[in-house]
């Protein structure tokens, strides 16, 4: 079994959306579970993080697996595969068993897994910033727009984030920035940055906030589902997510009581509850919406 495919696919397909963690990806695999089901499967049985140590996908596959209402025996037979593999499969069906997936939990105990996932999973790492990101000047705009862009041209997934924010300093200022910051948050597979593009593009006055806020909220990383929870427009399908974070056993709680807030201070109107899949398979029909 392969541990490790740099060969992602293109980030508009959907393959190259679940692989990268998107949020768009978990709402068309809803369109189709049955044609998804092999690629969800995939991004246990294979590593697609960019960076183990930082990147997240436990929560984006468990949903999956559960809202798409996919058989469990793929997952349990990954715990037979590779120690990382196995941590992996470990993850999702502890989170599966945490909401109250009895099958997920048996499985585990099976196997012995109970409590083997990775102690680091949640790792964060830091990443250091010249000068002109942190002190810089109007004038230097344009020596980080360029730097954007090599970065852009070579690939380089890991630390573009430090430019993000550099020129987010200067707000719309830096609008020139603004299509390869775009560029970054949709084709990134190292997904724990993602959130601060999204970031970025806000304080650049990006068009298009109010659809990337709203896909937020099924992404794979917190930063971006707090993100999406904070910042989304008020429409029915975004508060039928916000309701499904509110709610789901296995979001994280701060994301989960943001979610309950951003509810709370909304005009009153009939709010679904609960967290299964008619929430995600809702959301992709309204996503053109």
């Amino acid at each position: 079994m392969a541990e490790r495919r740099y060969e992602y696919a293109p980030a508009g397909t959907l393959p190259g959306l679940l692989q990268r963690g998107r949020g768009l990806g978990a709402l068309m695999a809803a369109e189709d579970p049955g044609a998804a089901a092999e690629l969800v499967y995939g991004c246990i049985r294979w590593e697609w993080r960019w960076d183990p140590r930082v990147d997240e996908r436990g929560r984006y596959l468990a949903r999956l697996i559960r809202d798409l209402e996919l058989p469990l025996g793929p997952v349990v037979e990954v715990l037979s595969g590779t120690e990382e593999a196995r941590a992996r499969a470990v993850r999702v069906l502890e989170l599966l068993a945490l909401g109250g997936s009895a099958e997920a939990r048996e499985a585990l105990g099976a196997r012995g897994a109970l409590g083997a996932s990775a102690s680091a999973w949640r790792e964060r790492a830091g990443a250091g910033a010249g000068s002109a990101v942190g002190h810089g000047e109007e004038r230097d705009v344009p020596a980080l727009v360029a730097e954007l862009e090599r970065a852009w041209v070579d690939r380089a997934w890991c630390g573009p984030t430090r430019l993000a924010r550099g020129l987010a300093r200067f707000g719309p200022e830096a609008a020139d920035a603004v299509s390869l910051l775009r560029r970054f948050w949709l084709q990134t597979p190292h997904s724990s940055e993602r959130a601060a593009y999204l970031e970025a593009l806000a304080a650049l006055g990006s068009a298009g906030m109010a659809e990337a806020y709203t896909e937020s909220l099924w992404d794979c990383e917190a930063d971006a589902r707090l993100l999406g929870a904070e910042h989304a427009p008020d429409t029915p399908r975004v508060r039928a997510r916000l309701a499904s974070l509110r709610d789901d056993p296995i979001e994280e709680p701060v994301v989960r009581n943001t979610a309950g807030a951003r509810l709370a201070g909304l005009a009153p109107e009939t709010l679904g509850r609960g967290c299964g899949g008619a929430s995600l398979r809702e959301g992709r029909a309204r996503v053109d919406g």
